[in-house]
């Protein structure tokens, strides 16, 4: 008897072995913690940023996924419905000390706010129709909340999502700006100075100066040897996409003085090398003619670093 315990001994931890990894492993290779189906958005942190290529026409974008937490054991079906939650963008700003501004339900929808999620069919994509040109200026972003679950509990980490929205043309990115700036009284040298500067999308062709340094739209410039920005100056530059020549105006609202393109200098797009060369200020004498007693005036080199 003893020997034929012996014997069965090793066979009796083989099955119990493998029963228990069979019971276990059930998603891939993740370990089940829960046998209660939860569902839940895909980024568990409850932000995202999805980038758009720049155009006026309706796109289909793929914004995220709605599934079943991958450690929930699955045995049925489950439906979901989501809404559209401006709420969930504002809290979002209020934990996170951010200005993101939810995109108004008239420029966007949802292809469909009902899914059905299976155990052989653990997430569904979560899909928006929308004019990326309505949302190519400033911070957008859409809310998203997991309404309701049938078959399933919603996840109380994972039930809500804020989709920060970019447009991007091919100017878009990263920039050091090797840049000189004239003032007469405040910069009377033509100071260079070199700082890294954002360009954001505003059109098919058109690109913004974004200074992360100052946290906004400006053109920066060296005040009294003090980098600084200067104040109700906003830089949108248009390239023309056939000749590649570059004009530069001031798109700040209210805005009260407007860009001359500067006498002599060939304001243009690299394409190969990726740098915009421009020059251009405000203040001219008639010709236009620099004035060195009113002139205000800058000269930019950008060159492109990568992606932002």
């Amino acid at each position: 008897m003893r020997l034929t315990i012996t014997k069965l001994f090793p066979l009796l931890l083989l099955a119990v072995f493998f029963s228990s990894c069979k019971k276990n492993i059930i998603y891939g290779d993740v370990v089940v913690n829960t046998f209660r189906p939860i569902v839940e958005f895909s980024e568990p942190s409850g932000f995202i940023s999805v980038a758009m290529d720049y155009t006026s026409n309706e796109v289909t974008v793929n914004i995220t996924d709605i599934r079943f937490m991958i450690r929930s054991d699955v045995k049925a079906n489950a439906t979901a419905k989501i809404i559209i939650s401006p709420t969930v963008v504002d809290d979002y700003n209020d934990d996170n000390s951010t200005s993101y501004v939810p995109v108004p339900l008239t420029k966007f929808a949802l292809v469909t706010d009902q899914f059905t999620l299976s155990p052989s069919e653990r997430s569904q994509t979560i899909k928006i129709k929308i004019k990326p040109s309505d949302v190519a200026v400033g911070e957008n972003a859409i809310g998203l909340s997991i309404a309701e679950v049938n078959g399933a509990e919603v996840s109380r980490l994972a039930g809500t999502l804020v989709i920060a929205l970019s447009v991007k043309n091919q100017y878009d990115g990263r920039y050091r700006l090797d840049g000189a700036f004239y003032h007469p009284t405040s910069s009377p040298g033509y100071d260079p100075f070199t700082i890294d500067v954002e360009m954001h999308t505003t059109g098919l062709n058109s690109v913004k100066m974004y200074v992360p340094d100052f946290g906004g739209y400006f053109h920066p410039g060296l005040f009294n040897g003090v980098l600084n920005a200067f104040g109700s100056q906003e830089p949108d530059y248009t390239i023309n996409q056939t000749t590649n020549v570059v004009t530069v105006q001031n798109s700040f609202p209210g805005a009260v003085t407007f860009y001359t393109m500067a006498p002599g200098f060939n304001s243009r797009y690299d394409p190969a090398a990726k740098i915009i060369y421009a020059k251009f200020g405000y203040n001219y004498s008639p010709g236009p003619v620099f004035n060195p007693a009113a002139n205000r005036e800058w000269t930019d080199k950008l060159t492109y670093l990568g992606p932002r």
